[in-house]
């Protein structure tokens, strides 16, 4: 396979900001963690926030969003998008209770499927398909938040925490950990994971991963905050331009390789058929006969040279590329 230079870039500085999931139980200063950012956006899904605001460690909170809505969230990140200069800071607070929300809003449409049926809605289950749609949904998110971290906006994302239980035997199960109760691959998006707990009326925090180097995995922080990373996200190799990474457009790209994979093994007729079935309305199939007979000549597909379907095809590729590019990758 040849390389494709146009495909590369240069390492090199620049700015970005932090990904960083705090998780544990409650009351170890999830939220008090989240507060100590600067320039913050929140999106407080637990009610948390309250007891904060006007207060002194609210200080840097510049505006809340009350909502466990997944498709608010979505909504709020776009919008911030579009104006980065206006914060540093994005809260989620708490991931669980919005991923909870993908999943009950998915439960009530398997429910109200079960009704339309007949069927008993107490035996109604998220179906393989509904669990495909919340792994997509939860994607989305996730790389809508990479895409503000790649402009250097920090992300800080707050999770409860979920007992890991083992089997030991004889029906008998034990708890070997804790992880955060949130998508299942999450956690490797985030270049920092801090689990928090108490310890003697002490706040901690544990290292478990930390791309920046600041602090080995297992390392134990008292009363950690934004402090201890504000020296590394201050450092010269995270200052000047940034590059903005919207990992969304690599799903639309493999969406339409993939397609393009299956249909080229198609017939000519089979592969316009395939495209048409794409286009919203009769003026839209319309428009593409008009192109096809000012490209070809033709008024025929089936007097069409091979070298007259080859100039449809490419047209086709490229008009199912500005398709997708208008079509949310988890809609």
């Amino acid at each position: 396979m040849a390389l494709d230079l146009d495909m590369l870039r240069k390492p090199n500085s620049r700015k970005k900001g932090l990904k960083i999931l705090v998780y544990g139980p409650t009351g170890v200063g999830k939220t008090v963690f989240g507060l100590s950012f600067p320039e913050i956006i929140a999106m407080d899904s637990e009610d948390g926030y309250a007891w904060y605001e006007g207060t002194e460690r609210a200080k840097n909170l510049l505006g809340i969003v009350d909502s466990q809505s997944f498709d608010d969230l979505a909504n709020l990140i776009d919008e911030l998008d579009e104006n980065v200069d206006d914060f540093k800071t994005l809260i989620i607070d708490s991931e669980t209770k919005i991923y909870e929300n993908i999943q009950e809003a998915l439960q009530e449409v398997e429910e109200s499927r079960a009704i339309r049926k007949g069927k008993d809605v107490l035996d109604a289950n998220l179906s393989v398909r509904s669990w495909g749609k919340i792994k997509q949904l939860a994607s989305r998110l996730q790389n809508l938040k990479l895409k503000l971290a790649s402009q250097g906006i920090n992300i800080v994302s707050i999770a409860q925490a979920s007992d890991v239980m083992k089997d030991a035997g004889s029906g008998v199960r034990v708890k070997t950990g804790e992880k955060p109760d949130m998508a299942k691959k999450a956690p490797f998006d985030y270049d920092v994971v801090l689990r928090l707990f108490t310890r003697d009326n002490k706040y901690f925090g544990v290292v478990e991963k930390d791309r920046t180097d600041t602090y080995a995995r297992g390392t134990e922080i008292e009363n950690p905050s934004y402090a201890n990373w504000a020296k590394r996200l201050e450092a010269d190799d995270n200052k000047g331009n940034v590059i903005v990474k919207d990992f969304s457009k690599d799903k639309k790209k493999a969406k339409v390789a993939y397609e393009e994979s299956i249909t080229s093994e198609m017939p000519f007729e089979d592969q316009v058929a395939d495209f048409l079935s794409l286009l919203e309305g009769q003026d839209k199939k319309q428009e593409f006969a008009t192109k096809v007979k000012e490209m070809t000549g033709s008024k025929t597909l089936s007097a069409l040279t091979k070298e007259q379907q080859n100039k449809v095809i490419k047209y086709m590729n490229e008009q199912k590329v500005k398709i997708l590019d208008e079509t949310p990758v988890a809609a």
